[in-house]
């Protein structure tokens, strides 16, 4: 209990030095009839300073080197033409095209025609005047 009214005294004088010494600064220790005249002898401003001159050198200019790209080791390829083949696939999956020609493939094909062809049975396409 002792403690806690120890602690309780030493923030309030803690907080009553901040209070006369942070938020009221106009409270001095100086008289007024010493500090009116003091307030008097303040030195006149410093004179007026002018900008020094600001030179700016030129700034030298350099040509980059001209760097030529590196020459491919590996030629690029053309466009690889694929001939166009009934029931075939081309498979890019390997980055080159291949052409197959599987019953699978024609199976799929042949489903997905049928496909297609039942949804499109009652539909009619009517031209813009």
């Amino acid at each position: 209990m002792k403690t806690r009214l120890l602690w309780i005294a030493i923030l309030a004088v803690g907080f009553t030095a901040l209070y006369f010494g942070i938020s009221r600064p106009q409270v001095s220790a100086i008289p007024s009839q010493l500090r009116d005249p003091l307030a008097d002898l303040k030195p006149p401003g410093p004179p007026p300073l002018e900008p020094p001159v600001l030179v700016i050198p030129p700034v030298p200019t350099i040509t980059p080197p001209i760097i030529r790209p590196a020459a491919r080791i590996d030629p690029i390829l053309g466009r690889v033409e694929v001939p166009i083949q009934n029931g075939a696939t081309i498979d890019f999956s390997t980055g080159a095209p291949v052409v197959k020609i599987q019953g699978k493939d024609q199976e799929a094909l042949e489903s997905a025609l049928k496909e297609m062809a039942e949804a499109l049975k009652g539909t009619t396409i009517e031209a813009k005047k």
